[in-house]
């Protein structure tokens, strides 16, 4: 064969994805089950586990996650806005895959969590042989250790690394290091990496594929996740969160080698049964939108079972912004949902300040109905002044869910949850059709959980109170499917 025939051919095999985006979800599937979640991300069939690659680049968000109930996969989301999703299928199909017609692409017997980073330049060209901009997944594949899989066209098509693993090889067979979560450290100009290794140990390198043992620290359990957030508000006093896959977390700084704890014990970010393996778009991510928030999105597990919904099986929690905020001598991570919630916004009811009392009509009154409001899908914002308060106790009725506080113990869904120093409790509650997440003191007390409203429509909202309460105001903003445009 003549030497211009055999570059021809050549040229040619390497304009050819080497694969391209494997859809397992039949048609048909419109995204109005019972209990599918209408502002919350589930994927379109299917198993959804861990969150695992969070990153912004080519103009949108992109949302790796675990997917497939027996072998876990690399599921794969894009999103312009955060808000409305499309779920492009599976990006990471490993050696073990139970997919009719799916060829591996990437190494290990199953996808187990990881994390993603944007990179460029030199970087990029060493990973993937060109120095266009390109998004690595770095994961533990089963059986492998930390591997890296790679995109340079904005996520149409993966490939694997062909030198993985890079980092922790597999040692023993259920307990090897695994989760590995990857950001780059400005002041030292490193990648990081935290991994779940007899607590967390901590690792960095120049290029993502020589990785260089830093330290170890005894504290958490499973995928753990690190940024960085001004404490109050203060850009000049900004402290290191290292959280695992409970939500469990420590306040303290990194020096580019170490974890340093303030000295605070550990806590919770957030209650209720449904949150776990949270993870954050990184900086780095936000970079091209010259946007500095940490967006954080976690998935909502169920541990003892789902709520029923088929066709699917598990979702995400509602994006939230993350910061850190003073209570007392403790610093404490808030959680509030995202600003781009407002643009889902339907219909508007607003209340003004009044006293509600055991025959009170809250929901009546707005909607000239005797029936009531009744919605399915919504933002309610409620400000209570319990100064003087003559109950003791007070809440809502969401369809077939109670959501009481108790005034003299201050109790809100069995957490505790006391007024601010003003004597006055805000309340958010995020109502979906199968996912409840209840939002307060300024994000520092939140609570997420699966549960199976009624799937009828009469999902009736109503006021209850044992004594006499002062409603300072109240706004439902209705909310409407991010599903409409697919």
């Amino acid at each position: 064969m003549k030497r211009s025939s055999l570059l021809i051919i050549l040229v040619l095999s390497m304009s050819i994805p080497m694969w391209a985006q494997y859809n397992p979800h039949p048609e048909g599937i419109n995204y109005d089950e019972n209990f599918r979640g209408q502002f919350h991300f589930s994927p379109k069939s299917g198993w959804m586990n861990d969150i695992n690659g969070l990153v912004f680049s080519g103009g949108k968000y992109h949302m790796l996650y675990q997917w497939g109930e027996s072998v876990r996969h690399g599921g794969y989301a894009t999103s312009e806005d955060l808000l409305h999703w499309t779920d492009r299928g599976i990006a990471l199909i490993p050696k073990k895959t139970f997919l009719q017609g799916a060829t591996q692409n990437v190494s290990g017997d199953q996808i187990f969590s990881g994390s993603a980073v944007v990179v460029k330049g030199k970087t990029a060209k060493r990973i993937t042989g060109c120095s266009k901009e390109a998004i690595v997944a770095v994961y533990t594949g089963t059986g492998k250790g930390t591997c890296l899989a790679w995109s340079n066209d904005n996520g149409e098509t993966w490939h694997d690394y062909p030198g993985n693993p890079v980092a922790n090889p597999t040692i023993i067979k259920h307990n090897y290091p695994r989760d590995p979560v990857v950001f780059y450290h400005q002041p030292s100009k490193k990648y990081i990496l935290a991994i779940y290794e007899n607590g967390t140990s901590f690792y960095c390198s120049n290029d993502l594929i020589e990785w260089h043992f830093l330290s170890n620290i005894e504290f958490g359990f499973e995928c753990p996740d690190m940024y960085e957030l001004p404490l109050d508000g203060d850009a000049n006093n900004m402290k290191w969160v290292l959280c695992d896959a409970k939500g469990s977390y420590l306040v303290g700084d990194f020096d580019g080698e170490r974890f340093i704890p303030c000295g605070q014990k550990p806590l919770l970010m957030t209650c209720g049964p449904d949150f776990y393996a949270s993870q954050t778009f990184p900086a780095g991510g936000l970079a091209d939108k010259n946007d500095g928030r940490i967006i954080q999105i976690a998935w909502m597990d169920r541990w003892n079972g789902g709520c029923g919904e088929t066709v699917w099986k598990r979702n995400a929690t509602f994006p939230v912004e993350l910061g850190l905020v003073s209570r007392g001598d403790k610093m404490c991570v808030t959680r509030n949902p995202i600003e781009e919630i407002k643009a889902l916004y339907t219909n508007t009811w607003k209340w003004e300040a009044q006293t509600l009392t055991e025959d009170n009509n809250l929901f009546k009154q707005n909607n000239n109905s005797s029936k009531g409001l009744r919605k399915r899908v919504f933002d309610l914002k409620a400000v209570f002044d319990l100064n003087g308060c003559g109950a003791s106790r007070f809440g809502f009725q969401i369809a077939n869910k109670t959501i009481a506080y108790n005034v003299d113990g201050g109790v809100l869904l069995d957490n505790k949850l006391l007024p601010g120093p003003d004597g006055k409790l805000e309340l958010r509650i995020l109502v979906d059709w199968g996912q409840l997440e209840v939002f307060a003191d300024g994000g520092a007390y939140s609570y997420c959980e699966q549960f199976a409203f009624s799937p009828d429509g009469k999902g009736k909202l109503s006021f209850f109170t044992d004594g006499p309460v002062s409603l300072v105001s109240m706004e439902l903003n209705e909310i409407g499917s991010i599903w409409e445009q697919k």
